[in-house]
């Protein structure tokens, strides 16, 4: 069984755990057991949520970058330039808190042939057009609070093949935990590139932050509920590259169980936007909402109200509605039919396809694109629905 951060979420088959979906999802069908997913019960089931706590967001972010300085030496965020990463980042700033290094992940070398530097092209399949327009004029323009910042951008084109070529097998998706998709298999592999490697191997406790996602609602009966996706939850493996340093830990900055509060402060924002402007209930009702609005519409919508220094003009792609065909991976699915490595990726989703069948998420087109999703949910407060 796999090393198990729990906080970041596990999933437990016959009272045993596992860390991987695919491996619970295997072990059930041996015991013929229910698969159930535990993300932090013991402090969200418990917690008020119907109740808006008095802080402001703000000072809710500048609570959780100060706690993060305070407890760890060396502290890393994965930066891209959106809305959540970048959210982060202010908080550090505003506050004067040092943040060690900023390490940005891209496969420029693999999707530069692919990329338009258009701004109104957001189709997810552009994301490689972010490093150009957002990402890397972001941390211009905050320079002069990042002069003894470490910057470090990170081409994984090269691991992305490396990683996939050296299974040369479809046994290559036993060893990862949900995600398929080739960016998802390598994008957190920080130990791979040496001069990370050799900080880690310091004594030093290291703290890597990862802005994971906004908070997922909607309206059902009339009511608005916090819902948290294992999906978006395993959206990173960067805990099996990590697992052999003890000194260093992942942290989700707004996710943690420690930010119930600034998670509840989120979902009563939300809920008194939609009650201010009753026309965007649709969106969010379950009766009337589709998993495109869940994924494009609401991001649009909550970067503006949850991050007080996001700019609408700013360039971000549309959050990508696919899994392991995921419209980001564009660029090597179908730009790279031809290769080894795409042979072997391609042969894993069907062997993951195929083992997995009972557990298989389809997407709109009825083709397998994903596991089986596990939520949790929780009571926000009542809403005036228009439906």
């Amino acid at each position: 069984m796999s090393f198990i951060i729990k906080k970041l979420g596990y999933y437990v088959c016959d009272n045993l755990e596992f860390e991987s979906k695919i491996e619970a999802f295997l072990y059930s069908k041996i015991v013929k057991k229910e698969v159930q997913w535990i993300f932090n019960n013991e402090v969200f089931d418990i917690y008020p949520w119907h109740i808006e706590p008095e802080e402001s967001l703000d000072d809710l972010y500048d609570q959780r970058a100060r706690e993060l300085r305070d407890q760890y030496d060396y502290l890393i965020l994965s930066y891209s330039g959106g809305s959540d990463s970048n959210n982060i980042l202010q908080s550090f700033i505003r506050q004067n808190l040092f943040m060690d290094e900023i390490i940005v992940n891209t496969m420029e070398k693999g999707s530069k042939k692919y990329t338009v530097l258009n701004n109104e092209i957001k189709d997810p399949w552009n994301t490689g057009a972010e490093h150009y327009l957002q990402t890397i004029p972001r941390l211009k323009e905050q320079e002069k609070f990042l002069s003894k910042t470490k910057i470090t951008i990170l081409d994984l084109t090269d691991h992305l093949f490396k990683e996939l070529e050296k299974y040369d097998t479809k046994n290559w998706i036993l060893e990862k935990k949900e995600k398929l998709n080739p960016v998802g298999i390598t994008r957190f592999n920080y130990i791979h590139f040496n001069e990370i490697r050799k900080q880690f191997d310091k004594n030093k406790k290291i703290g890597i932050i990862l802005g994971i996602d906004k908070p997922k609602s909607l309206i059902i009966d009339g009511k608005l509920y916090l819902r948290f996706h294992d999906r978006i939850a395993n959206m990173v493996s960067i805990v099996n590259h990590f697992k052999d340093y003890t000194n260093s830990s992942v942290e989700y900055f707004y996710w943690d169980p420690s930010c119930a509060k600034m998670i509840a402060k989120q979902v009563h924002v939300i809920k008194k936007f939609l009650i201010t402007y009753p026309q965007y209930q649709n969106l969010w009702n379950i009766k009337t909402t589709s998993f495109h609005n869940v994924v494009v519409e609401h991001e649009r919508i909550l970067r503006n109200i949850l991050y007080s220094n996001w700019n609408p003009d700013w360039f971000q792609v549309n959050k990508a509605a696919f899994g392991w065909f995921c419209e980001f991976d564009h660029w090597f699915i179908y730009g790279c039919k031809d290769t080894k490595a795409n042979k072997i990726w391609k042969e894993g989703i069907d062997y993951a396809s195929s083992i997995l069948s009972e557990f298989i998420r389809k997407d709109s087109t009825g083709n397998p694109d994903g596991l089986k999703v596990f939520t949790k949910s929780y009571y926000v407060g009542d809403i005036n629905s228009l439906i």
